[in-house]
């Protein structure tokens, strides 16, 4: 027998093995108050199924998960689904051990211990600010991609996403996100998440030109309020060379993303996980401006290109 016919038609076996019947209801209506669908992950090739990501919509601001669906459509807006069964994320063979059990005192902060509760409570307003307070504290004492710090950076871009800022989400995301992928691995619920995320962000953005335009006022604002080095200024000038980019703009997003780079070696040094995330985007620019050679682009490809092989560059361990 098939695994398409051992399914719950039109879904494959494994499909349904994974997932439990579920009854569509509370759409986002005229008003923006119900639930929408964000991400589009894990494609099966069996069925053709992908699973979406469903929040709890308000003026259509994403403010709360709803759960995560496998979803086939079936023309037009409509489609059937089945709710994915999420297990708990507990540690697995070979998933990396974080250096907080040398520091329990990160396990009694009550900035940390506050914001789960507010985020339990599905209040991500509430939540945010202690999320931010006990990153920096782990900051100071773990390293940037440490386990601990790096579900904490999560909960933080989450939390932007949540309260509808959307420009420096998308910044915490792209840089959290393949850190996340290098410490727990690309399928890792945590990865999927950041993915899902940053997806659901720029889709309510609306696309690299208006996502570019935002993070430009944003980085205006950050240069105009924080100092030279600020983590913040480097996240979100390296979110708009990304958009630049995206939007065929090279030598804008190749300034922009340099700045980021020269500013984050200086700061944080050559191998610090951030400065090594600046450096991949950099270098996929790069990649993107030599590839087609637009001549007034070409002395910007330069440059970087010499920036990243000067050096500076980070060593090897």
């Amino acid at each position: 027998m098939s695994e398409e016919r051992r399914g719950v038609y039109p879904f494959c076996g494994s499909c349904t093995a994974s997932s439990v019947a579920w009854r569509v209801n509370d759409p986002a209506g005229a008003t923006g108050i119900g639930r929408r669908f964000y991400g589009h992950t894990d494609i099966c090739e069996n069925c053709g199924s992908s699973v979406r990501t469903l929040y709890t919509t308000f003026l259509w601001i994403p403010f709360a998960k709803a759960g995560r669906f496998r979803i086939i459509p079936t023309g037009g807006r409509t489609y059937v689904a089945r709710k994915v069964i999420d297990t708990p994320i507990v540690a697995v063979p070979g998933e990396p051990a974080s250096a907080i059990d040398a520091h329990p005192e990160l396990e009694r902060d009550p900035s940390y211990r506050q914001a789960e509760s507010y985020w339990e409570a599905k209040e991500p307003g509430q939540a945010l600010p202690f999320y931010q307070a006990a990153l920096a504290l782990r900051e100071s004492v773990l390293e940037a991609d440490d386990p601990a710090t790096l579900r904490v950076r999560l909960r933080v871009a989450q939390g932007m996403l949540a309260t509808g800022n959307y420009g420096r989400s998308i910044a915490w995301f792209e840089l959290v996100t393949p850190q996340l992928a290098r410490v727990f691995g690309a399928q890792h619920e945590l990865t999927r998440s950041a993915n899902e995320g940053v997806t659901g962000a720029r889709l309510m953005v609306g696309g690299p030109r208006s996502e570019a335009s935002l993070l430009t006022d944003i980085v205006a604002v950050d240069t105009s309020n924080l100092a030279t080095y600020d983590p913040q200024l480097m996240r979100d000038r390296a979110a708009l060379g990304r958009a630049l980019l995206a939007g065929g703009e090279i030598t804008p997003a190749l300034e922009a993303l340099t700045a980021s780079v020269v500013d984050a070696t200086a700061a944080l040094g050559a191998d610090h996980p951030d400065t090594l995330v600046y450096r991949a985007a950099l270098g996929e620019a790069c990649e993107v401006g030599a590839a087609r050679t637009r001549k007034r682009d070409l002395p910007a490809v330069e440059a970087a290109q010499r920036l990243l092989s000067d050096e500076g560059a980070p060593t090897d361990k």
